[in-house]
C-alpha cells in the first residue's frame, strides 16, 4: 500500500519511520567517525571532534564565512583566491554562527548533518519508494566511507540536498519549485547551473509524452509561465556571484580563473582518464591514486547509463555534465565529485537493493567502510580529498 492511500495512523508511523531510519544513520555515523578520530588523532578529544575533521578545502570555507572572500591581490596568502569557493553553504554557515555564537565549525557540522538527514528523507520517492534502498541510502550518506564530506564544512551536503529537492520537484512536474532549488544548486558548486538543463529535458519529455512535437515545443513552453519562469530563475545564483565578484575584484570570472592558481589546467578529459587508468603502482596491488581516482569517474559513467536505460534522462544529462567537466582539468577531488552526485548516489543504491544478500552485504560494508573512510581522511589518503 503506498503511502498516499495508507490509513492515517498507518502514514504517520511511516512518515517517522522515515525519519528516524537517517537519524539513526545520522548518529551511528557521528559516532563511527568519533572513533576513527580518537583513534587516528593524537590528543584527540570531544571538544576538538568537529575542528579535528576540518581538513582540505574546509580552511577555505571556514575563513570565507569568518571573513568574507578575498581582495585582489590576495595579502599574505599563496598566490590562489579563495574565488573557486562558492558562497552558498560559507554564508549560510555565517549566518547561523552569528545567531548562535557557537564555533563555526560546530555550526557547519550540525548543519551538513541536518542538511544530509533532510536530503535522504526528500529522496525516498526517487528511490521508488524502496525501503531497502533507502537504508543503503541513508547509510551511505550520513555513515558511509564518505560521510565526513556530508558531516563537515564542505559544500557536498548542501549540493546533495538541493540536486535531491530538483529532481523530487521535477518528479511531481512542479517546474517552479524545481527552478527555486537549481538558483540555489547554481549559486553552491560551478556545476550547478547545469541542473537547469534537467528542468528543459523534463519539460521535453513530459511535452512529449502529451503528444507534442518538436516544432511545437517553444510554443506550448511559452503558454506555461510557471516553467518559463523556472528556466529563468535557475541560474540566478550563479549570476548573482559573479556579479559580486566583478564589483568586488572586477573580474565576474574568477572562480574559474583562480583555478590555474592551482595547478588545474585544462586539457583532453580522455587523455586524463587514460593516464590516470594506466598509471600503475610502483609497489604492491593497491591500484595508485590516479586510478582510483579514474574508476571513481568510470563508476559515475555507468550509473548515468543505468538512469539513461531506465528513461531518467534529465537525471542522466545533469550527471553526465558534472561527470565530464571536471574531467577537463584532470582527476583531481573526482572521488568527492562523484559521492556528492545525488542521482548516481540513488541509482546506485537501487542496485545494491535489488537482492537481499547484495543488501545486508553492502550495509555492512558501507557502514565499516565510514571508518576507514575516516581515517583516510585524517591520515591524508589523496584519493579522498
Amino acid at each position: 500500500m503506498s503511502l498516499e492511500y495508507a490509513k492515517p495512523s498507518q502514514r504517520g508511523f511511516k512518515n517517522l519511520q522515515l525519519i528516524l531510519i537517517p537519524v539513526g544513520f545520522a548518529a551511528l555515523g557521528l559516532l563511527v567517525r568519533y572513533f576513527a578520530y580518537l583513534h587516528t588523532v593524537d590528543g584527540a578529544s570531544l571538544t576538538n571532534f568537529a575542528t579535528g575533521l576540518c581538513r582540505w578545502d574546509c580552511g577555505w570555507y571556514v575563513r570565507i564565512s569568518e571573513q568574507g572572500y578575498d581582495p585582489f591581490p590576495v595579502p599574505s596568502m599563496i598566490n590562489a583566491g579563495n574565488w573557486a569557493f562558492f558562497p552558498l553553504f560559507p554564508m549560510l554557515v555565517g549566518a547561523l554562527r552569528a545567531v548562535t555564537g557557537l564555533p563555526s565549525m560546530v555550526v557547519a557540522t550540525a548543519t551538513s548533518i541536518v542538511l544530509s538527514i533532510v536530503a535522504v528523507r526528500i529522496a525516498w520517492p526517487l528511490l521508488g519508494k524502496d525501503m531497502r534502498a533507502y537504508n543503503l541510502f541513508s547509510a551511505f550518506v550520513l555513515a558511509g566511507p564518505f560521510s565526513v564530506y556530508f558531516a563537515t564544512f564542505y559544500s557536498e551536503a548542501l549540493f546533495l540536498m538541493l540536486t535531491v529537492c530538483v529532481f523530487a520537484a521535477l518528479f511531481r512536474h512542479h517546474y517552479l519549485a524545481a527552478g527555486v532549488f537549481a538558483a540555489l544548486v547554481s549559486g553552491t558548486r560551478i556545476v550547478g547551473v547545469f541542473i537547469a538543463l534537467a528542468i528543459v529535458a523534463q519539460a521535453w519529455i513530459d511535452h512529449r509524452d502529451r503528444g507534442g512535437t518538436l516544432a511545437g515545443f517553444v510554443p506550448a513552453t511559452l503558454k506555461l509561465p510557471d516553467l518559463l519562469l523556472a528556466i529563468f530563475i535557475a541560474p540566478l545564483g550563479l549570476f548573482a556571484y559573479m556579479a559580486y565578484l566583478h564589483w568586488h575584484i572586477g573580474d565576474a570570472l574568477a572562480f574559474s580563473h583562480v583555478q590555474r592558481a592551482w595547478g588545474r589546467a585544462t586539457g583532453n578529459p580522455m587523455l586524463y582518464l587514460w593516464a590516470g587508468l594506466t598509471n600503475f603502482p610502483r609497489d604492491g596491488w593497491i591500484p595508485s591514486v590516479s586510478q582510483q581516482l579514474a574508476a571513481a569517474w568510470l563508476v559515475g559513467v555507468a550509473m548515468t547509463i543505468v538512469m539513461a536505460a531506465r528513461r531518467q534522462f534529465p537525471a542522466a544529462l545533469f550527471c553526465l555534465i558534472c561527470l565530464t567537466l571536471p574531467l577537463f582539468a584532470g582527476l583531481a577531488s573526482m572521488l568527492r565529485f562523484v559521492a556528492g552526485l545525488a542521482p548516481v548516489s540513488l541509482t546506485a543504491m537501487t542496485l545494491l537493493a535489488r537482492r537481499s544478500w547484495l543488501f545486508y552485504g553492502a550495509l555492512a560494508i558501507i557502514v565499516v567502510g565510514g571508518y576507514f573512510g575516516t581515517v583516510g581522511w585524517l591520515t591524508g589518503v589523496l584519493t579522498l580529498v
